[in-house]
């Protein structure tokens, strides 16, 4: 009955119509072809108006499989859809703008809260033995991510209130239901044809299974399918820990000739600053149109450091071509040192034999270590060991996926795992002439070793999209299907922990209006 149920609300939403969309641009959907299909099958209103409305339905079906043993009580399947409604007023003749947007999503099957998933029917070994998939979530949601003031007139932008950012480390993440939002300000100024300075200062956050901001982070609380507060860092009461939200600088630069570069100073309250650096060059005048992009990184803890000591850096490059007018080619490697240290370990904490750091409740060891079955630690005299550390502290892409790094998959990247070591990823890229079906297929491999142990995984992704038709005038803007496919295997799990075979299987369908 779940499946037909499904089938059915997913025909419904294809009733609606029939042909293109060009869904949000996120990490799995590259902005430059979502770009194109826009500008080959869109339409635009040559009229100006005081209001516009527009929005979206989306049907996802999640499935995962979290072990190699088949189906069984670790594994999860959610359902859910969702609603977005987006109004704008422009005060005419003015630089002057209001704006909001509200989302509604229903999973269609009376287990419409997180909590009604810690037991069955809804959760929790429900039958047939399978959970829910709140990374989703499987749960209801209703929230106004947007209300806003904006300026925007000549060289200058401004933005006030809930808002939708799109900055390389907090971004939409827009690969579920609904997208990532921020609270606060935004200010750009754009200084000639080829400099742009931009600073924000958000206050607030709104993860993509929430419906409320708060004063927290991805890291610093425990969102629903997130793994949330790093487990060797104690959290007196088990709350969130409030944080001020985070600042931004930003200098761009882009070139006629090809190159473009950006600079990015985060402040991360109370948890760490990080810079950010990346520059891309296309040869513009060659028939293959061949790439190279590098990306720089480092990042420090910062004020009371309520994630511990973090010390990283990255280092990456992205090369590519087109193979064909139709197919593209690309080949992306990141790497971050690792770091250690010599100590005497805090009562309540030990290093275990399978190299991996154990804290007793109420211990903490202050220090972003490693997860996910990486090891980290060698022990040494009695009550000393050498930890090992390194990773990026991601607090708003955390466990989403959708950070920049060039060798990040549809399920994991090397910020997720909080882990320094290296990694490539191999993309093949496809385009129908019409610009209607897109082939997304790619293979990653991550090597999170160290001293103290190697924990190598691989990924292999599938990703297919298709836009029914063309749009024309009137309030129909699209409809596209779209399947993900994600395996991903990890070795020495046995030793230090984590999945040894993990499946992921995502169906979108949704349509613009």
């Amino acid at each position: 009955m779940r499946l037909i149920k499904r089938g059915a609300v997913l025909a419904a939403v294809l009733a609606v119509g029939a042909t293109g969309l060009a869904p949000a641009a996120t990490k799995e959907t590259p902005a430059k072809a979502v770009v194109v299909a826009q500008a080959t099958i869109g339409a635009k209103d040559p009229q100006p108006k005081a209001f516009h409305v527009n929005g979206f339905v989306r049907a996802y079906d999640f499935t995962r499989q979290n072990a190699s043993a088949g189906v069984g009580a670790a594994n999860q399947a959610s359902f859910n859809l969702g609603v977005s409604l987006h109004g704008q007023y422009d005060f005419l003749a003015t630089p002057w703008s209001l704006g909001a947007t509200y989302l509604y999503a229903n999973p269609l099957n009376n287990c419409t809260t997180a909590a009604s998933h810690l037991s069955p029917p809804c959760g929790r070994n429900a039958p047939p033995a399978l959970n829910p998939d709140d990374t989703l979530p499987g749960f209801e949601m209703s929230t106004l991510y947007e209300a806003y003031l904006q300026y925007k007139g000549g060289s200058l932008f401004g933005r006030i209130g809930n808002q939708v950012i799109n900055t390389p480390w907090a971004n939409p993440s827009d690969s579920r239901i609904k997208p990532v939002a921020f609270q606060g300000a935004d200010l750009s100024y754009k200084l000639s044809p080829r400099w742009t300075i931009e600073a924000m200062d958000m206050v607030r956050f709104e993860g993509r299974t929430g419906s409320s901001f708060d004063k927290s982070t991805l890291l610093t609380s425990y969102p629903a399918g997130n793994p949330g507060f790093p487990p060797n860092i104690y959290n007196p009461g088990g709350q969130t820990i409030t944080t001020n939200g985070f600042a931004l600088g930003r200098l761009g630069y882009t070139s006629p000739n090809g190159f473009s570069a950006e600079l990015d100073d985060y402040a991360f309250a109370n948890i760490a600053n990080f810079v950010w650096a990346t520059g891309t060059y296309t040869w513009q005048h060659s028939h293959a149109k061949p790439f190279l992009a590098v990306q720089l990184g480092s990042e420090k803890n910062a004020g009371s450091a309520v994630l511990g000591t973090i010390s990283s850096s990255v280092y990456g490059a992205l090369a590519g071509l087109s193979l064909t007018p139709n197919v593209t080619l690309s080949l992306g490697v990141d790497s971050i040192p690792v770091k250690s240290a010599t100590i005497a370990l805090p009562a309540g904490v030990t290093c275990t034999t399978k190299n991996t750091i154990a804290v007793a409740p109420g211990a903490s060891l202050p220090y972003f270590l490693p997860t996910g079955g990486t090891a980290n630690c060698v022990a040494g005299a009695p009550g000393t060991a050498t930890i090992y550390y390194g990773g990026i502290a991601s607090p708003y892409t955390d466990a989403y996926a959708t950070d920049p790094l060039f060798t990040t998959s549809i399920t994991q990247g090397m910020a997720d795992r909080h882990s320094p070591g290296s990694s490539y990823k191999l993309t093949l890229s496809f385009v129908s002439d019409d610009k209607r079906f897109h082939a997304i297929l790619s293979h990653a491999g991550y090597n999170y070793g160290n001293a103290a142990g190697a924990s190598s995984t691989t990924e292999n992704d599938v990703d297919l999209f298709y836009y029914l038709g063309n749009v024309g005038p009137g309030p129909y803007h699209g409809l596209v299907i779209r399947n993900r496919y994600a395996e991903r295997t990890q070795t020495y799990t046995s030793s230090y922990g984590g999945l040894p075979l993990f499946k992921y299987n995502r169906v979108q369908l949704e349509y613009d209006f």
